[in-house]
């Protein structure tokens, strides 16, 4: 079935085809944390560019998330600032709603003579030669599903499943932040071989042990304000220890914390070398800008932010003193 985008839209699809068509090497990026959007649309748009001939190199500040390195080419993604002697002719920073959330990559990705830069955050700054963002999109997967589908014409099997797990995760499975585009984007993505199943089973479903075991200790955490409706929960670096865990095994927790009927927001601190800290809102409230405070970022229902210099519980108390003031 074939989507329609607003003539604004389809000119930023067709720029971005003309560089990718003239363009012989690539770089690959996106935010640190990477979430599912990160590297499904990341892996998706790598695939098409290899298919077409083309150079390609995907370097990402943090490391593939365990869940989803099931997801096709996922072993191409590479962590850590790349051999600095590679040259792209284009880069393309994926669903990263500022330049210095790409990490140090950013000083790689500037040598290149043409930045492309696609997000669905709409605090995206737009730092790059082309700049596609647009919120209404809930994915900055389905934008990629617009790109391949104007410049490699038919998807693989292998891109329908990245882009199926980049809006997947980013809508919550499907419970929010659906745009315009999503369920006809989602059937196209079916037909053209995403496995729906497999892809939710492998992303919420198949949970080592050890991560149900760090989550027993941090929910023995839990906070709830009853008055402001407010839950929070922390992940330590004891933690950690105890369970022989890392970061990467906190995935989902947040969602957790999102299903208890009477909490109206809710927040995650990890504590590591920083403090990171996961929003999340059911309410009018919009965690977006209490992100923001703090430099980070997201959209009104999803944002996050992180700390240096501090506690975990000096983080908790900044974030609801910011709550608080709404």
């Amino acid at each position: 079935m074939k989507i329609r985008l607003n003539p604004e839209d389809e000119k930023k699809v067709r720029e971005i085809e003309g560089v990718i068509k003239k363009g012989k090497r690539f770089l690959l990026t996106t935010h640190y944390n990477i979430d599912g959007d990160a590297i499904g649309s990341e892996l998706a748009l790598y695939g098409m560019l290899k298919r077409m001939g083309k150079e390609a190199v995907i370097a990402n500040q943090d490391s593939i998330p365990a869940i989803y390195r099931f997801l096709p080419y996922s072993g191409k993604a590479g962590a850590g600032v790349p051999d600095s002697r590679i040259k792209p002719d284009v880069s393309i920073v994926i669903d990263c709603g500022s330049a210095d959330r790409t990490g140090k990559v950013f000083e790689l990705v500037k040598k290149a003579p043409v930045i492309v830069n696609i997000d669905h955050h709409f605090s995206n700054p737009g730092f790059a030669s082309i700049n596609w963002i647009n919120h209404r999109f809930s994915a900055t997967g389905e934008m990629v599903y617009f790109i391949i589908s104007s410049v490699g014409k038919m998807l693989t099997k292998r891109e329908a499943a990245c882009l199926y797990t980049a809006v997947l995760t980013d809508t919550g499975n499907f419970v929010h932040n659906m745009g315009p585009y999503t369920m006809d984007i989602v059937k196209n993505l079916i037909d053209a071989g995403a496995e729906p199943e497999k892809i939710a089973r492998k992303v919420y479903m198949e949970r080592p042990l050890r991560s149900i075991k760090l989550l027993a200790l941090c929910l023995m955490n839990l906070r709830f304000d009853r008055r402001k409706k407010v839950c929070w929960m922390k992940v330590d670096k004891e933690m950690y220890r105890r369970t022989r865990t890392k970061e990467e095994d906190t995935e989902g927790f947040i969602d957790m914390l999102v299903r208890i009927k009477e909490a109206n927001v809710v927040f995650l601190i990890k504590e590591s070398d920083i403090v990171k800290v996961s929003l999340r809102s059911k309410s009018k409230l919009d965690v977006e800008k209490i992100a923001a405070k703090f430099g980070g970022g997201g959209h009104k229902k999803a944002a996050g932010c992180h700390f240096r210099g501090i506690s975990a519980e000096q983080a908790a108390e900044k974030i609801l003193e910011e709550i608080y003031k709404t």
